[in-house]
């Protein structure tokens, strides 16, 4: 009996100890900003305006499209069957940038 006892102290204990370690985790960071709130709007609208905004999951690169003035519908839809016919249009997420094959 006395050995169940103890093993039951020593065993709260242990378990109260564990857990007032994860007391301070995450440790506080220091979130003071030194930019304004117009700039950051003013480097989004920037941003946007390059085309440099990332959308994905994977967080590649941005891509240069083209407007919609640089090309008629009749080339662009050329352009869509010679990378059909090479094999390009079918990718996943996963296979970035399209490979043939």
């Amino acid at each position: 009996m006395k050995t169940l006892v103890s093993a039951l102290i020593l065993s709260a204990s242990f378990i109260g100890a564990a857990q007032a370690g994860e007391l301070d985790y995450p440790p506080a960071l220091n979130s003071q900003s030194t930019v304004i709130r117009a700039q950051v709007q003013q480097e989004l609208a920037a941003a946007r305006a390059n085309g440099e905004l990332v959308s994905g999951e994977e967080g590649y690169a941005a891509t240069a499209f083209a407007r919609a003035g640089d090309k008629t519908r009749a080339q662009v839809q050329q352009e869509l069957a010679a990378a059909r016919a090479q094999g390009l249009t079918e990718s996943g997420e996963l296979a970035y940038p399209p490979v043939q094959g």
